[in-house]
């Protein structure tokens, strides 16, 4: 069956903290042959929910690499939820239903194009998959990651995309904080949203760019507009929205 897509009960390995509210859960796939690309995303079930939440039945993108054999990880934002307090209480060798994969936000490997990727919050989860495949595949990729957080300390992967940068000559990772008074670090970054002015600065050939852009609906929607009127063009423009995360 060409349209079959299996499920998998999966033990956890590893969870960790990212964020005050983002969490990182890594679940064991050693010695199973689990096809997916990055950026696509699986279906995570707990069946003792059924009674109580219209749904058990969650989506999440993929944050890890295909280039990462021994596990699969998930990054989620933390929302207080039945189904996310579940996920924040997993321990080492609890195990979770998932089906995949599923989802077409996946890199485009035309090595002569520019790609410029644009994130909000926990929108960052599919790019993280997207730059450490090139990363791991030394894809000759020029990639710009235009990074949107409200304070510094809700960077999710700060650690890790420096040190990727470090490794991946053809990366770059700029972030910009929208409320940087409200919070206790200092921050000697760029301040406010992702705008014309900071796309047309790392951004200089849009006739040879691939935008993609993910994160929260309005997000989305207001960078699909601003590219829009800045005469890009809408086959070069690659969306993902997370509705209700």
């Amino acid at each position: 069956m060409a349209n079959y897509i299996p499920d998998y009960t999966l033990k956890v390995i590893e969870t960790k903290l990212e964020t005050h509210d983002t969490k990182s859960i890594k679940l064991d796939i050693k010695g199973i042959d689990i096809q997916y690309k990055s950026g696509q995303y699986l279906i995570m079930t707990f069946p003792e929910l059924v009674d109580q939440e219209k749904s058990n039945l969650r989506a999440f993108t993929i944050s890890s690499s295909p280039t990462e054999r021994d596990f699969i990880m998930v990054t989620t934002k933390l929302t207080g939820s039945k189904f996310k307090e579940k996920l924040n209480h997993l321990k080492i060798g609890d195990k979770i239903n998932v089906k995949l994969p599923f989802g077409r936000f996946t890199l485009d490997e035309d090595y002569s194009s520019h790609i410029v990727m644009i994130a909000g919050g926990i929108g960052i989860t599919p790019f993280r998959s997207h730059i450490k495949y090139a990363t791991d595949k030394n894809l000759p990729l020029k990639i710009t990651l235009l990074y949107s957080n409200k304070a510094p300390e809700e960077i999710i992967f700060y650690s890790e995309f420096e040190q990727l940068m470090k490794f991946n000559l053809h990366l770059k990772v700029i972030h910009t904080i929208t409320r940087p008074e409200e919070s206790k670090q200092k921050w000697g970054g760029k301040i406010g949203r992702i705008d014309e002015k900071i796309i047309k600065e790392f951004a200089t050939d849009f006739g040879n760019t691939l935008f993609y852009t993910c994160g929260p609906p309005a997000m989305v929607d207001g960078v699909i507009a601003l590219l829009k009127e800045m005469n890009a063009k809408p086959e070069n423009i690659k969306i993902e929205k997370f509705v209700g995360y």
